[in-house]
């Protein structure tokens, strides 16, 4: 009898803990769900505002905090007016909201920079030019697109300018505003790149496999012309643990981000640096790991994500 009880009484025990883990997933799927419907509430009031409050840009962040970038001659304050009259309070006090005021020349400019950007990004990669970094581009005190080669290269700082500068006079037809001037600099720098090897790479990918762990991103040799590596993952119920591993082969500090719901978790890696990290405890649902460059140079390295089906702690 004594056995029966026990028993009955594990049975009742594994199913109301069933049951709070199958809640605590319907509260985060639903809870997505509510997010997505509140901005996309807002995010329509905003497109209607486009043309009367000289909006460029409008963009929601993980953080809950809404971008907006909008013409200088029109009235913030009666932006913020119109939003609080047209959207719903409770949607409203979810999100901190941040205003930018720019010229409409200042953003054509930006645009521009940033078509010329991505040109000379997909030259450089299609032509393996992996040692030349591209620095994102600056647009005051005049539009400026830097890009840096180490003092050892065999290319000159002056043919690779003049070698850009053909391309993108090839390309002139693909960029939007013709009437803009902008200057393409070169600067030579100490050669301090130390790529991993391929040895060192398998151990890595090696480490992060096994019986237990399960590799779930594996890219190496990433060369991101923007300064941003960005993928997504599914964190299953039944896993709890995952591990990230990060090798930066540039010259610049880089940002690391896990981003997971409305929350996210920052770390920082040096220079020619790796490093794995360890996240235990994890949340089930979509995650993200964002790799971005300090100064906006290219990224070029490694990342693995691997999860775990037992405690990695």
């Amino acid at each position: 009898m004594r056995n029966f009880i026990s028993v009955f009484i594990i049975i009742v025990v594994v199913v109301l803990v069933i049951n709070i883990d199958i809640d605590k997933n319907d509260s985060f799927s639903n809870n997505n769900v509510d997010v997505e419907k509140q901005w996309d509430r807002i995010s329509s009031v905003l497109e209607n505002a486009w043309d009367d409050f000289g909006l460029f840009s409008f963009q929601a962040t993980p953080d809950s905090t809404i971008f907006i970038e909008m013409d200088e001659t029109k009235s913030e304050l009666q932006l913020i007016k119109y939003l609080e009259e047209n959207v719903n309070k409770t949607d409203l006090n979810q999100y901190n909201i941040e205003i930018t005021k720019k010229s409409l020349h200042e953003v054509e400019t930006e645009s521009f920079m940033m078509e010329v950007s991505v040109i000379v990004s997909d030259y450089l990669q299609e032509n393996n030019y992996h040692d030349v970094d591209i620095y994102a581009p600056s647009i005051k005190p005049t539009p400026i697109l830097k890009i840096s080669i180490p003092k050892s290269s065999t290319r000159s700082s002056e043919n690779i300018k003049k070698e850009l500068e053909d391309v993108l006079a090839s390309k002139s037809a693909e960029l939007p505003n013709k009437d803009i001037s902008y200057e393409i600099q070169v600067i030579e720098h100490v050669d301090e790149s130390t790529i991993e090897s391929d040895a060192l790479i398998s151990d890595v990918v090696e480490d992060f496999q096994g019986t237990e762990n399960h590799l779930i991103i594996s890219d190496t040799d990433i060369f991101k012309g923007n300064g941003i590596y960005k993928m997504s993952w599914a964190q299953p119920l039944d896993s709890k643990d995952y591990k990230f591993h990060v090798t930066n082969n540039t010259g610049t500090n880089v940002t690391v981000q896990i981003q997971q719901s409305s929350h996210t978790q920052t770390y920082n890696l040096v220079a020619i640096g790796s490093t794995t990290w360890v996240q235990s405890a994890a949340s089930s649902g979509d995650h993200t790991i964002v790799v971005t460059t300090s100064d906006g140079r290219i990224f070029k390295g490694d990342v693995f994500v691997s999860r775990s089906d037992v405690p990695l702690n």
